[in-house]
């Protein structure tokens, strides 16, 4: 037994031999965690510390925090073991790793629950902001900016949005983490989904049909954004005009006084309209089509499903099985720039549609047919 004894205490040399054989009965901790250790003693490249009464430990220099200036002596902090026990009988810690420990888990909490947190922009490209928190670095795309950031640029060039983009360095944003993979390194924010409650409060000020002045303040291709004085809102192209718009730049320009309505208010955002303060110009010509009536009409666009038709104020939409039986392809008894006879078989004014029926109309039932009769004719 005594040998037994013996051999091993021979075996049991080193404070790793200890935390092998007995885990955790003698040594409360192992490479990879994060312990309490209490400053001894702070020099130039190193720090000393007591590790929890077993043993001292060293903080390298390499392995310091980024603000040192929080660390002072007999004070208790948090530290990552990187080796239970280095040549000379220490364990080596790390300030560093503990750091971005810490960080990691408050991120993957965050991301699990849905919270808001703050970083700060360090950078910025023309997809979007890079930001920081702690040691970790992650992307805010231009799509994920709040409307009150989003860099409004009429013309779409890439250099004057990257300038804009810039002048955030520096600045702090409220987001939250859309996809955080710190094994892929990929940590993505929102600042759209963390809301914002100044703007919360704001929005309460306002409802649905509230018309207000505003004043331009971008023009984008998907529509215009408006000043409405402590807030921002949104004219979708759609709800600029009645008719068709093309180009926003053509119509209006940053800076133009307008009359605008609430049609929407929704996730932290006012939608706004131009053209609903005008009649429906619309609802007044399409006044005379009465179901039933034979109407003669211009086929602009032809489509898989069917052909839209001009009746001149209005447009009107003639279905491929409102063409005939035997018609499967829109294109083999329309063209494009011709005018056909047509039946108002429905007239909707609150949604815009005017449907046509070439059935008991007296169109042309195929076009091919149509060019054999001439031809035999002659």
């Amino acid at each position: 037994m005594a040998k037994e004894g013996s051999d091993k205490i021979q075996e049991i040399t080193t404070m790793k031999d200890l935390a092998e054989s007995f885990s955790n009965r003698l040594v409360p901790f192992k490479n990879g965690e994060i312990i309490e250790v209490k400053v001894q003693e702070i020099l130039k490249s190193k720090i000393v510390v007591d590790v929890a009464g077993f043993c001292v430990g060293i903080i390298p220099e390499r392995e310091f925090s980024p603000d040192m200036s929080e660390v002072k002596v007999d004070e208790k902090i948090l530290a990552y073991v990187l080796t239970l026990e280095n040549s000379e009988g220490n364990c080596i810690l790390s300030l560093r790793r503990a750091d971005k420990e810490k960080v990691s888990k408050i991120l993957d909490e965050k991301f699990t629950a849905g919270g808001v947190l703050t970083v700060k922009c360090s950078d910025a490209n023309r997809g979007g902001l890079l930001c920081s928190f702690g040691d970790y670095e992650g992307f805010l795309p231009v799509s994920q900016l709040s409307s009150s950031h989003y860099p409004k640029v009429s013309s779409g060039d890439k250099e004057e949005i990257l300038g804009k983009l810039r002048q955030f360095v520096g600045q702090n944003f409220q987001v939250k983490i859309l996809s955080f993979e710190p094994a892929n390194n990929k940590l993505i924010f929102s600042e759209k989904a963390a809301g914002d409650i100044v703007q919360q409060e704001k929005i309460k000020k306002y409802k649905v049909g509230d018309e207000l002045d505003g004043e331009i303040t971008g023009i984008v291709d998907f529509g215009l954004f408006i000043n409405l004085g402590e807030i921002e809102g949104l004219v979708h192209i759609s709800e600029a005009a009645w008719e068709h718009v093309e180009s926003l730049k053509d119509l209006f320009k940053v800076g133009e006084k307008v009359k605008v309505v609430i049609i929407s208010i929704e996730n932290n955002r006012i939608s706004l309209s131009i053209k609903r303060l005008t009649p429906d110009p619309w609802i007044k010509s399409v006044e005379k089509y009465k179901i039933g009536a034979d109407v003669k009409g211009e086929v602009t666009r032809i489509t898989p499903y069917g052909a839209f038709v001009s009746l001149g104020e209005v447009g009107g939409l003639v279905h491929v099985s409102e063409m005939g039986e035997k018609v499967t392809n829109p294109s083999e008894v329309l063209e494009v720039g011709k005018s056909y006879n047509f039946k108002i078989i429905s007239v909707e004014p609150e949604i815009h549609k005017l449907s046509l029926s070439m059935k008991d109309s007296g169109a042309p039932k195929e076009k091919k047919s149509a060019k054999k009769s001439t031809k035999e004719e002659k």
